[in-house]
């Protein structure tokens, strides 16, 4: 678990759009940080990923723009919702669980099974499929950007973070 600083842009228990409480943070990086909230609508658990609005490199637009045109494809995040105000931008999406490289590091020897290796490559090569069918390269595949879902998905292989991905084919289908 990651702990808040002074320098977050959001803090537990803060509210984003009237809707999105937010309850701790669980990642970050040099992109911006990502918060697991609570949709007080559903109340169902969501993430949250924000970049600064003052950052030079914005990368959440491209991250929307894929996460949209993947909905209803196996191995992919539920969009939720998207915004922006002065301080940040964020995008809002289904949680899911722990990604590959925590789950590598947890294994006693440091690695997956043979057989688990196997089913995972499955997966991960249908995710990436996916992309490529809607004419886009993810562009930053490593275990990292692959996460395991939650109950009742808990076996599901799901792609993250698409900030670096680039379409690659015109609305034609010409590269």
């Amino acid at each position: 678990m990651t702990t808040a600083t002074v320098e977050d842009l959001l803090q537990a228990n803060q509210v984003v759009k009237e809707r999105f409480k937010v309850l701790k943070k669980i990642g970050g990086g040099g992109f911006g940080e990502i918060y697991e909230a609570t949709d007080l609508v559903t109340r169902e658990s969501v993430a949250l990923k924000l970049e600064s609005a003052r950052q030079a490199k914005q990368v959440l637009k491209m991250e929307v723009a894929v996460l949209k045109k993947l909905q209803g494809r196996d191995h992919v995040c539920r969009f939720i919702g998207c915004g922006r105000n002065e301080r940040y931008n964020y995008v809002v999406m289904s949680l899911q669980g722990k990604n590959l490289a925590e789950l590598r590091r947890s294994q006693t020897r440091g690695c997956f099974s043979l057989s688990t290796t196997l089913r995972l490559a499955s997966q991960i090569l249908h995710a990436i499929e996916a992309i490529h069918d809607v004419g886009f390269l993810h562009r930053d595949v490593k275990p990292s950007n692959f996460a395991m879902g939650r109950h009742p998905n808990n076996r599901k292989v799901y792609m993250l973070d698409f900030g670096l991905a680039r379409q690659y084919t015109t609305a034609s289908g010409d590269v």
